[in-house]
């Protein structure tokens, strides 16, 4: 039986608790359609938990434990330097010092703002061109609701889901980002690996139950969003807020579309047209960015 896919959070539980980590990350919560500031974060609804991200990176993940506890938990690698583990360690109200599983005699405490905002400097060392590429989206269209979008039971993340106005309904719209240096993208032969990895994102949009399952998740995300946003002092677009409130029927765009970054200045071979217009041949919703143009994404139709 297939793994449903929702998106919740539980407000009920979050009543009465503000830490000071919770505190401070609302404080640096920057909504899409906003330019992320060098410490800001942006937030994506998970089912029973949050994440905020910087650039693509995973700062923080908050949900609440067995005792309705909020927590926080955050990669080894931005609390301890050097570490080799892939752990994750977990801030509570209750707790505010995180021991390095690595040497358990190392030891950090949470101090505020300063060490969120270490965290947040440690992950600039990761970033990647397209993580980069995928924020610089985020902080020109508002309506974008979801990143890193999760398909349940593989390994499998659309990086971007947007909201799009259509008369008297609102459409979900899914992107998969590339860069077109990407070898996924290119070929030689008839079909390029991108198209085996669109394929089975619409496999999953179309899925038995999933056009109403995703429906009902992102009207609850957005619902978070515009909760979430407001605790932050920060309101969302007003497309999210319809949503939230079900002005319009939510429609499943069941394409998923292909977004591409194009270097011309890096590309001395001008070669990325030919593999462009084997993409197209293949059937391809895709919009191309480059160095020159903005970040606004297009409607179906301007693609």
């Amino acid at each position: 039986m297939a793994q449903q896919f929702t998106r919740k959070f539980s407000f009920q539980q979050l009543a009465e608790q503000s830490p000071l980590w919770w505190q401070e990350l609302l404080l640096r919560l920057n909504p899409t359609g906003e330019e992320l500031s060098s410490n800001g974060l942006r937030l994506a609804v998970r089912e029973n938990y949050l994440n905020f991200y910087h650039k693509g990176q995973a700062i923080a993940k908050v949900g609440f434990n067995q005792k309705k506890q909020l927590y926080c938990e955050q990669h080894i690698k931005y609390v301890f330097e050097g570490a080799r583990t892939q752990k994750y360690l977990r801030l509570t109200a209750e707790n505010r010092t995180l021991t390095n599983p690595e040497r358990p005699e190392e030891t950090e405490r949470y101090l505020g703002g300063e060490t969120l905002d270490l965290w947040i400097e440690r992950s600039k060392q990761h970033k990647g061109d397209e993580k980069t590429f995928v924020e610089q989206v985020a902080a020109e269209n508002s309506n974008v609701i979801d990143m890193e979008m999760g398909l349940p039971g593989d390994g499998y993340r659309i990086d971007l889901v947007a909201l799009e106005q259509h008369g008297e309904e609102v459409r979900l719209v899914f992107w998969e980002a590339k860069l077109t240096t990407d070898s996924r993208c290119r070929t030689n032969s008839e079909t390029p690996e991108v198209i085996e990895q669109l394929a089975n994102y619409r496999e999953f949009l179309t899925g038995k139950n999933r056009p109403q399952e995703l429906k009902h998740a992102y009207v609850v995300a957005c619902q978070v969003l515009v909760k979430i946003t407001e605790l932050a002092g920060k309101s969302v677009a007003p497309i999210i807020r319809d949503v939230a409130k079900e002005v319009y029927p939510l429609v499943i765009d069941h394409e998923p579309r292909l977004l591409l970054y194009h270097n011309s200045e890096a590309d001395v071979r001008n070669s990325w047209s030919r593999h462009e217009e084997k993409l197209r041949e293949n059937k391809v919703v895709l919009q191309v960015m480059t160095d020159k143009t903005d970040r606004q994404l297009f409607s179906k139709e301007m693609c």
